[in-house]
């Protein structure tokens, strides 16, 4: 069995379709304040609770998991900004209770979410070796957590995800650009840049980053590895590219840049491809389709 955290989410329940898809048995646990029972099959086992609890140690025992993809996060850069305790709790924190769980149950592999553009800050194709720069307490705090989870002592891997996007990604989250605009154009509605526009993401859609993780949680590799494209657009760009897909936008307005984020996010992928012979399937266009 394998459990996943934050399983009812958006990247966290593309991954239960991929655990299935291939065989696995996966248990999702989530306490549901961004998560949705919706986006899972009805046979899938689920636990609610709150990895920030430290309750969940024993919950995480009792199942016994022989592995865990740990996805269950604080994802908005604005709210650390915020309320940075509220982030250190349940980022490091929950990190910190899962991996005890994990430990207690004697699990064998222990894959954590961690994020590309939060930990490295402004980059043009960081990989692994670069330092990290983190402009905001959501990504200092994965990067801590991702020490814990080096330092623990399972077997480990870090996925440092690029700009996710896809089916089921909610427009009222911060970070689903994708699917904010894709809603707004839909609906002829007015659609709002922060900033300039001229910043630029590496967008990697759902299920390319699901496989990815299929091929690291099976495998006994150690280390760090990047999840994206390997190449980033600005979001002008996006919006265009979303404009010919869907249509054009009835009226484009630019709102503040936000705290914390950052002007440039590109991810190298060579080490994922040399390691593990993983590669993105999905461009923008395709992945925007998958969206319909």
């Amino acid at each position: 069995m394998i459990l996943v955290t934050g399983g009812a989410g958006f990247i966290g329940s593309h991954v239960v379709d991929a655990l299935l898809a291939a065989g696995e048995e996966p248990v999702v646990l989530d306490d549901f304040s961004s998560g949705d029972r919706a986006n899972l099959p009805g046979e899938v086992e689920v636990v609610e609770a709150d990895v920030a609890d430290p309750g969940v140690v024993a919950r995480i025992s009792t199942l016994r998991p022989r592995a865990v993809v740990h996805a269950a996060a604080q994802v908005s850069v604005a709210a650390s900004m915020q309320d940075p305790a509220l982030d250190l709790a349940v980022n490091v924190g929950g990190t910190a209770n899962v991996l005890a769980g994990a430990r207690a149950a004697g699990a064998e592999r222990f894959v954590f979410l961690s994020s590309g553009g939060g930990i490295y800050g402004e980059t043009e194709g960081a990989d692994e070796n670069t330092l990290p720069r983190p402009k905001s307490y959501y990504g200092a705090h994965k990067y801590l957590a991702e020490r814990y989870v080096e330092l623990d002592g399972i077997s480990y891997a870090i996925a440092r995800l690029a700009n996710v996007y896809g089916p089921r990604q909610r427009s009222d989250l911060e970070g689903g650009v994708v699917a904010i605009f894709a809603e707004r154009l839909r609906k002829n509605l007015p659609v709002t840049i922060n900033g300039s526009g001229e910043q630029s993401r590496d967008f990697v859609h759902v299920a390319d980053v699901a496989n990815a993780l299929l091929v690291i949680v099976s495998s006994r590799i150690e280390g760090t590895w990047n999840v994206g494209t390997g190449r980033a657009i600005s979001i002008l760009e996006l919006l265009r590219t979303l404009e010919a897909e869907i249509r054009p936008a009835v009226e484009v307005r630019h709102g503040p840049a936000r705290q914390g984020d950052v002007s440039n996010s590109r991810l190298s992928i060579k080490a994922i491809e040399r390691d593990l012979g993983w590669r993105p399937g999905y461009d923008l266009a395709r992945g925007v389709d998958s969206m319909a």
